[in-house]
């Protein structure tokens, strides 16, 4: 019996392949139904989803395995991502899209970005070494200054002079000077990024991928299912419910932190890296919006403090059926430290403030649907120990039968195509024995 836990597009993914391979196996999930993050919700007439999710491809294969799904149909979309800074609207990504700017804004920037780019050329190129340097050296301090810092420090709550940068190859797009020139010069740079082009389902929110997933498997979930052990050593899994399932090899894409907590059997180095780990969560407020005012694109980075979020998205703008027709489904993302109370009342408020300022609500907008959603945990975040903890972890479980898959199972900073491709390496691995 291998034994999934967690029914996210990771489990989901992972159990496909087991079902295609014949191998008994089970997926145990905590809530009512599968898909984890990436569950829609429809409250009237309005679709919304657990905060932004859009699937971005680097894999033809993955794409093609993901889009070849039974039952599933996907738009494409060409991003059309803005940046909120300063009253005004620019493109993303900000560091190429500069024109517009006050004139002497812009020329800091330029010769910000351009003092970096000497420095590497001379030999002044060090690793950086944390976040906060390696946005520095990449952008230079006006454009840190303006954007990078504040961004970043809504999204990530912490000082990022403590976080590390292995994330940001495919995530935050670097410029040539050339581009950033024309950029300035008003040739808007809107293809750079991970990003540029996405798919979203043609029906029933980012909810269908794993409808779709669910749909092809040859064993149902077991919903209801909350994981409360794993005994490493007799390699039983136990739910809240009392029931017990053992396991000949596990695949875990819960979140790590809360497995080594539950793991019975774990040893004490390991059960101390598990507890090095840290993450922030998110408070995506989802809105149906009468009578909206501007909705620009699909959505928008909002890094200055006076507005609590740190990104504003367009729900209706991707697909026309989130919303009635004169209507908006929108939403907005707010990050707190792993530890923080939230009150949620008091966020609304401080949201819709802030899309009163931006004019996205009107003195004509009407809410008709207000749904908050908390994702916890949301975002991993990088740092020293995390680097240490990962290989100790991913080791000691893996000796134990158990292998780790997915955004929060492998505990990183990815998207969907890369957590299905995890799943579906995990299941390979645990049929092949590899566990």
């Amino acid at each position: 019996m291998i034994v999934v836990l967690g029914g996210g597009v990771t489990g989901l993914a992972a159990a496909r392949v087991l079902g295609e391979a014949g191998e008994e196996h089970v997926v145990l999930e905590r809530e009512g139904e599968p898909g984890g993050h990436c569950r829609s919700l429809v409250a009237g007439e309005y679709t919304f989803d657990r905060s932004g999710h859009f699937l971005h491809s680097s894999d033809p294969e993955m794409l093609a395995w993901i889009l070849g799904l039974p039952e599933s149909s996907w738009m494409e979309r060409e991003r059309d991502a803005r940046v909120w800074l300063r009253g005004r609207l620019t493109p993303y990504p900000f560091q190429a899209n500069l024109h517009g700017h006050d004139p002497a804004f812009v020329r800091q920037c330029l010769s910000g970005f351009a003092a970096e780019r000497i420095r590497e050329a001379v030999g002044g190129d060090r690793p950086p070494r944390n976040f906060e340097e390696w946005l520095a050296t990449r952008f230079g301090r006006a454009m840190c200054r303006a954007f990078f810092f504040p961004f970043n420090r809504k999204m990530w709550r912490a000082p990022l002079s403590r976080l590390g940068y292995g994330w940001t190859g495919w995530s935050v797009p670097v410029p040539r000077f050339e581009e950033l020139l024309a950029g300035a010069r008003g040739d808007t740079r809107e293809g750079m990024g991970y990003n540029a082009v996405f798919r979203y389902p043609s029906s029933g929110g980012i909810g269908a991928l794993p409808a779709a997933l669910a749909r092809s498997l040859r064993a149902p979930v077991r919903t209801g299912a909350e994981v409360v052990q794993v005994d490493l050593t007799k390699r039983v899994v136990r739910t809240a419910d009392g029931a017990t399932v053992p396991f000949r090899a596990a695949i875990s894409t819960i979140p790590l932190p809360a497995l080594a907590r539950m793991s019975r059997g774990l040893s004490p180095n390991a059960r101390r890296a598990a507890g090095s780990l840290s993450w922030v969560k998110v408070l995506a407020i989802n809105l149906g919006v009468r009578e909206a005012g501007q909705t620009p694109g699909h959505w928008v980075y909002v890094p200055e403090r006076e507005y609590s979020f740190f990104r504003a998205g367009f729900l209706s703008n991707v697909a026309a059926y989130a919303s009635p027709k004169g209507c908006v489904s929108l939403f907005v993302e707010k990050s707190f430290p792993s530890g923080a109370r939230i009150d949620e009342g008091l966020e609304v408020e401080r949201a819709v403030r802030g899309l009163r300022r931006m004019g996205v609500l009107t003195r004509r907008s009407v809410l008709e649907e207000v749904r908050p959603v908390l994702l916890d945990p949301a975002y991993v975040l990088y740092h020293g120990a995390r680097d240490r903890a990962l290989p100790l972890l991913s080791e000691e479980f893996r000796r134990n039968g158990v292998l780790l898959a997915g955004r929060y199972g492998s505990w990183e900073y990815s998207g969907m195509e890369r957590s299905i491709a995890g799943g579906i390496r995990a299941a390979r691995e645990a049929v092949a024995g590899r566990a």
